[in-house]
């Protein structure tokens, strides 16, 4: 069966990185599984050893080190269980008793690439443990897992809130299209205030580019708002309709070719984005 799996580090992120996992297997009716990967490199650092030393201090010094490294690996394995410790017990006092726990070693994108098939969302921190560094983080874990991963990702940001409603960026491309499908056809966003916003002239021909997504997020149950607002800026005019309407959650399609994912990934704006209290729902 496939899972919600929530990637948590221990970082400040992982509170709200279990609450939305917990709030997504719920909604999907899946089980949970929480996954730590740490990444213990084959400490082979005998290249690195001065050829002046003498052989008998030069097998001293790589016995050490072979040492420190086995402690360094231990250690990280005990953090490791103790993550996904806090982890479970957070989920067992939501009442969730039967999440899982995997402990797996390697670079945080290749564990969860190699997860994806067991996968049915997967849930992680817009900030991580490599400081929590807002800008560091976009660039190398996040960015690579979700280039990656095929399978539908939910991005949390530092506190969660039980999303009310949520917004779809909409410019009619064939990734567009497939969010509202997809949405339409999930569990995981049923019964909450649908918004559609297109971010170009006013026209009739506009507004018609919105009636088929409405038409079939109502015929799958929800509560349609579409807009089209005018503006240069699509970032500006997407930020200020999120806090007008009081967004809790952005719906968006991953790596297509359109201004959407230039504004949403490949551009300054992905800082104004992940510091927002809204976690994004990135769709294949």
């Amino acid at each position: 069966m496939y899972k919600v799996i929530a990637s948590v580090d221990g970082s400040r992120s992982s509170p709200a990185v279990c609450d939305y996992a917990i709030w997504a297997a719920r909604r999907l009716d899946a089980p949970l599984t929480f996954l730590h990967a740490i990444n213990t490199p084959d400490g082979a650092c005998e290249g690195e050893l001065s050829g002046n030393l003498t052989f008998g201090v030069r097998d001293s010094l790589l016995s050490e080190m072979v040492e420190v490294e086995d402690r360094r690996d231990k250690l990280a394995r005990e953090q490791g269980k103790a993550v996904l410790a806090d982890a479970v017990g957070r989920a067992v006092e939501q009442g969730v008793d039967d999440a899982g726990r995997l402990l797996r070693n390697g670079d945080v994108a290749d564990v969860l690439d190699k997860a994806q098939g067991e996968m049915r969302l997967l849930v992680l921190g817009k900030q991580g443990e490599d400081g929590d560094a807002l800008a560091e983080h976009i660039g190398s874990h996040l960015e690579s897992t979700i280039r990656r991963v095929q399978r539908p990702i939910l991005v949390a940001p530092l506190a969660f809130r039980a999303p009310a409603r949520f917004l779809i960026a909409y410019d009619g491309s064939p990734a567009a299209t497939e969010v509202v499908e997809w949405i339409a056809g999930s569990p995981l966003l049923q019964g909450l205030e649908a918004h559609l916003l297109l971010v170009d002239t006013d026209t009739e021909a506009n507004r018609e580019r919105l009636r088929s997504p409405r038409e079939r997020l109502e015929a799958a149950g929800f509560t349609v708002r579409a807009e089209v607002r005018p503006g240069s800026s699509l970032d500006e005019e997407v930020c200020a309709y999120r806090e007008e309407q009081g967004i809790h959650l952005i719906a968006m399609g991953a790596y297509g070719h359109s201004r959407l994912r230039h504004f949403f990934l490949g551009s300054t704006t992905t800082h104004m984005i992940m510091r927002a209290s809204t976690p994004l729902l990135i769709l294949r």
